[in-house]
């Protein structure tokens, strides 16, 4: 299928609708041809760019051929759930990362093995919390408790991958539910606690020293671990976010070798922000079922205009992804893939991910990982009943006390919600 045809196809299938939407003001009743016109001769321009510099792979996936060849080899899979707990007068952190290790195959007991490799169940309101430390005003605590908990739960999904890797020495390829390498800066503003001694110790597998126990520094050091790991690692990104980063490379590229000028490769960089075009979106009519990029380095630290200070010379040796997407079908967009720089056997990698991405009729995702997800997401029935738990205690301690104000406050608290008339602005 052309290009020109695969874009009108999606559209008449939704997709590409916000982005014709947000200029549609502007473009009137032109809007589909001119869009179809636009991102056609940019994605053309690509794919012969792409395919003249051998920059596409097509994953040589034959599955009467291929899970034979796997019989008895061990893959593994990680992913983590986040426990989504409102406790009244508490900030709760609850985190597991569970791992799944598979031999195709093999008709045994040791088939399939689950763990959890790594959990969390700590208060950051705690006076003594288990996983960042205080300081010693209690004033100066940091506030932000979302990135304290996004902190929490990327360093410890990549630490759960590294124990799994030391534990299961017998891995073909480990695969990691979400990015490889995410940027570190975010973690770095003032202020940013340390995690303690044993959270620290416990996420590396070994005693930290004070001044690495920052999660710039802890971080970077479990992903430079898990880079010599006896098994290739891949993350694997199931919604890429919307982001062009390997888009924006690619046509810089294409300028550099002459084969797009000046002025074309100014209108490409336009066109992707004026419609806000994502790499997957792009890279959905560029290429065809099986295939994939040459994987390419894409910083995750930049810009480094925005590194905090404090740790600019450890965000300069954070280890970079090699960045690809692999089309699992004509009929499921590509999704992201990442592994360490100078990363052996991609190619048999990405045939395994493509294999297992193909197991399920119209999934389009490697159906392991789901599995791992779906093993270690922290159920919402469990998370309620200790939401409840907390309320019915918090409310029996205020009327074992004979404080009135005390007990009406609790009540108050306790039975309504955030969007409820009690917390509305007062006009």
């Amino acid at each position: 299928m052309e290009i020109q045809d695969r874009i009108e196809s999606k559209i008449t299938q939704g997709d590409f609708l916000a982005n014709m939407l947000r200029v549609a003001r502007s473009e009137g009743p032109r809007l589909q041809h001119a869009f179809v016109e636009h991102v056609g001769n940019l994605a053309e321009k690509l794919s012969v760019f792409l395919r003249a510099n051998g920059r596409v792979q097509k994953a040589a996936y034959n599955p009467a051929e291929f899970w034979p060849r796997q019989k008895g080899r061990a893959f593994g899979f990680v992913d983590g759930g986040v426990a989504a707990i409102d406790l009244p007068g508490a900030s709760p952190l609850g985190i597991r990362v569970g791992s799944y290790v598979v031999r195709p195959g093999d008709e045994s007991g040791e088939r399939e093995e689950f763990k959890i490799e790594f959990s969390i169940v700590d208060d950051l309101y705690a006076e003594e919390p288990l996983t960042f430390d205080v300081p010693e005003d209690i004033e100066d605590r940091y506030d932000d408790r979302a990135k304290l908990r996004d902190a929490a739960r990327i360093i410890s999904e990549i630490a759960a991958a590294l124990a799994l890797s030391r534990r299961r020495q017998d891995l073909g390829v480990l695969l990691v539910h979400g990015p490889l390498i995410n940027p570190a800066a975010p973690y770095g503003p003032p202020g940013f606690p340390h995690f303690t001694a044993e959270a620290a110790e416990s996420l590396f597998g070994a005693a930290v020293a004070r001044d690495e126990r920052h999660f710039i520094p802890l971080y970077r050091q479990i992903l430079e671990q898990l880079k010599e790991a006896s098994a290739p690692v891949f993350g694997v990104v199931e919604r890429d976010g919307g982001g062009r980063p390997l888009l924006e490379r690619l046509i810089l590229t294409m300028y550099q070798a002459g084969d797009l000028p000046e002025a074309e490769k100014r209108a490409g960089l336009a066109l992707l922000r004026k419609y806000d075009l994502s790499d997957a979106q792009i890279l959905d009519v560029v290429l065809e079922a099986g295939e994939y990029l040459t994987p390419t380095t894409v910083p995750r630290q930049e810009p480094s205009n925005k590194w905090p200070k404090d740790w600019d010379e450890n965000l300069k040796v954070y280890p970079n992804p090699l960045t690809t997407f692999l089309k699992p079908s004509e009929t499921v967009r590509p999704f992201r893939v990442e592994t360490f720089e100078g990363a052996r056997n991609h190619e048999e990698a990405m045939t395994l991910i493509l294999a297992t991405a193909r197991l399920l009729p119209g999934y389009g995702f490697p159906v392991a990982l789901d599995i791992v997800d779906k093993f270690a997401k922290v159920p919402s029935w469990l998370s309620k009943e200790i939401g409840a738990g907390h309320k019915a205690v918090l409310l029996r301690k205020a009327f074992e006390s004979d404080d009135r104000k005390l007990q009406e406050y609790a009540i108050k608290m306790l039975s309504v919600s955030s969007r409820d008339w009690f917390f509305r602005p007062k006009a």
